[in-house]
């Protein structure tokens, strides 16, 4: 398999709202395969760091892949800076979700490129995580699920800050990849606040029937290894399994554009890759 050429796709998702850019990856369009839906994280896009190499990994393990960026990530596709900072402000976990939502579903119309079988897999990294954990259970075709350096809390805000954002209206911070401030507009944290119960991540996890595999980098300093730990507080309904990989935070050691990829990287795509092969490789 490891010989097999890789095909990409540049596909726009279309729907009521924003379109959703995707890479869909394949070794074969004309074989009936699994899909895996690979979803960024809060400042990710389909291209950023290691997604391009973990998306070929598991497209040469004989899955489709399908590696979206949010309908609001605000970013340029071809250069990765965030060129439109109004979209990136009003996104909403509600929306990532309307988001995989309309993914999943365009994977078993006949828009989708190539032939499937019926399973799909959900793979998300940091708050894409949290995106999928919360989806999977309303599609009884996701049979397998991979989560990395995922957040088992969205309001992860002190009351004050919380304050001070109210008045405000936004919240604002600086990434590398704007040239200018970034702000989050209020209303995020609002649907945050207003849906407590159905954004309960590790309540969702706990529900779910389908295997779960929770991988985390041990020095994770954006997401605590306590947070990975905490989708086990309860009995989970599937199986369920945690991988800490040593010497690395939040993004295994990889920063973008990635040069080469770390060992640690490597040990999560080797897991993850080992993980969708037994749970989903034989559906």
């Amino acid at each position: 398999m490891n010989g097999s050429k890789v095909l990409t796709l540049d596909i726009t998702i279309p729907g009521d709202g924003l379109p959703v850019p995707a890479d869909v990856r394949t070794t074969s369009g004309e074989s009936s395969r699994p899909v895996i839906v690979v979803c960024p994280g809060f400042l990710g896009y389909r291209r950023w760091g290691f997604f391009p190499l973990l998306s070929e990994q598991l497209a040469l393990a004989g899955f489709h892949v399908v590696t979206i960026s949010f309908s609001h990530s605000g970013t340029d596709d071809e250069t990765g800076m965030i060129t439109r900072p109004g979209e990136f402000a009003s996104n909403k976990v509600a929306t990532e979700l309307s988001d995989l939502d309309r993914v999943l579903r365009w994977t078993g119309s006949e828009a989708f490129p190539f032939r499937t079988s019926h399973a799909r897999g959900l793979l998300g990294h940091s708050r894409g995580g949290s995106v999928s954990i919360l989806t999977a259970g309303t599609f009884p075709e996701v049979r397998s699920m991979v989560t990395w350096s995922t957040p088992s809390r969205l309001d992860r805000y002190t009351d004050r800050r919380k304050e001070d954002w109210k008045e405000s209206g936004s919240l604002e911070f600086s990434d590398s990849r704007s040239p200018v401030p970034l702000h989050l507009d209020y209303s995020y944290y609002e649907d945050i606040d207003m849906n407590r119960d159905r954004y309960d991540v590790p309540k969702a996890a706990a529900a779910l029937e389908i295997p779960h595999l929770v991988v985390h980098g041990e020095q994770d300093a954006a997401v605590s290894i306590s947070e990975a730990k905490a989708f086990f507080d309860q009995p989970a309904a599937g199986e369920k399994r945690l991988e800490t990989v040593k010497g690395c935070g939040h993004t295994f050691g990889v920063t973008h554009p990635m040069s080469n990829p770390t060992p640690e990287l490597e040990k999560a795509v080797s897991l993850t890759v080992e993980w969708f092969a037994s749970t989903l490789g034989d559906v």
